[in-house]
């Protein structure tokens, strides 16, 4: 009994956690997603953002991608369920791989507290920038603590995409995750052209 009784704590933690995280970033839903909104992706080229109050919340993506070619992000979760998402490039290292490390990443001086502030979010105000963009057009420069990354905010509204060119050199591996959920993230290996 005093099992159960734990394991119902831990999981109110973490839908509480989860619940603060996203009530975080709610406030970007007035900036919702710049990118072309209900187009639908259909090349390999796509990272679908998947999951359900039911289902897992996962990245479905390509393990590669030449350089210079066109990699979208398409929300097929429903943002009303489970809220919206980021797709951010960040440097491998700051990746949040444990439990720890993820109930603290939306505090001062951890990644999805820097992801919201690429997109010019402050306190509890609405995203300015969406998409954050660093470095040269396209997908390719990854964000830390100290220097912001490229990032597209998905917004509230359901089936929202984005698409941009790929431009990190080739023979990088991008690294990407969702500030709002950061156990999501995930890695594409840029490939030389032809």
């Amino acid at each position: 009994m005093r099992k159960r009784s734990r394991s119902n704590a831990s999981i109110r933690v973490a839908v509480s956690a989860a619940v603060a995280v996203a009530a975080a970033f709610a406030a970007f839903g007035p900036a919702l997603a710049t990118g072309s909104a209900g187009a639908s992706a259909s090349t390999a080229n796509t990272v679908l953002i998947k999951g359900s109050k039911k289902s897992p919340l996962k990245f479905v993506y390509p393990t590669t991608i030449v350089t210079g070619e066109e990699l979208t992000i398409e929300n097929k979760s429903i943002p009303k369920a489970i809220g919206p998402h980021t797709f951010a490039l960040v440097e491998e290292s700051l990746l949040p791989e444990t439990k720890p490390a993820r109930k603290k990443c939306f505090t001062p001086q951890h990644i999805c507290k820097a992801i919201a502030d690429w997109h010019g979010v402050v306190g509890e105000g609405p995203v300015t920038k969406n998409p954050a963009r660093a470095g040269k057009a396209g997908w390719d420069t990854e964000g830390s603590l100290s220097k912001n990354g490229d990032s597209w905010f998905t917004g509230e509204k359901p089936g929202t995409s984005f698409t941009q060119r790929v431009t990190a050199a080739p023979g990088t591996t991008i690294h990407f995750m969702c500030a709002i959920h950061p156990w999501m993230h995930g890695s594409i290996e840029v490939l030389p052209k032809g």
